[in-house]
């Protein structure tokens, strides 16, 4: 049996108790409907605009007021991809209500590896400290544009790293 509170983009019991009464699933699911049925028709805009042309009035109910209906659809929208319309973010989230295990998102562990820096970037970090030395004139964006130039300069052997790393680029940078 899950509760409301394994979805985390949700966090919808603890946050609630707090800031605006009590939410049960099945008021999230009322507050949620609501908003898609005051949703217009023509839903071709995105979330922000539709979001800020929306009758706030119009979907509170029983004890919840219209800020609070908005604090709530606030909360839950934090976390959705927001580059789609009002109503497909709404038809997201309640299905989230209804399945909360569909959109659990697992947070990595923080021992878990990184990835490996790319060759650019390894350059970059290596080189970064001698060339603003060399040239304190410089901001960062000019040096950054600088040794942009110097990392495409290198000979593809070396930039795969075939040629013993950061000493090789330094031997072939000072040349």
């Amino acid at each position: 049996n899950t509760s409301m509170s394994d979805c985390p983009w949700l966090n919808l019991k603890m946050a609630s108790y707090h800031s605006q009464g009590c939410w049960s699933d099945k008021n999230i699911l009322r507050l949620l409907e609501n908003i898609e049925n005051n949703v217009q028709c023509n839903d071709n805009e995105t979330f922000k605009t539709t979001l800020s042309n929306m009758d706030w009035e119009k979907i509170a109910f029983k004890h919840f007021s219209a800020e609070m209906c908005k604090g709530k659809w606030l909360e839950i929208s934090r976390k959705l991809r927001k580059l789609r319309t009002l109503k497909e973010l709404v038809l997201e989230a309640k299905e989230c209500v209804k399945i909360p295990t569909k959109c659990k998102k697992y947070e990595k562990h923080p021992d878990f590896p990184k990835k490996p820096l790319t060759a650019y970037i390894r350059f970059y970090k290596e080189n970064w400290a001698q060339y603003s030395q060399e040239h304190p004139e410089l901001n960062n964006k000019e040096l950054t544009k600088i040794l942009t130039e110097k990392y495409k300069q290198l000979p593809e052997e070396i930039k795969n790293g075939g040629g013993g790393g950061a000493l090789t680029w330094m031997h072939w940078v000072a040349l």
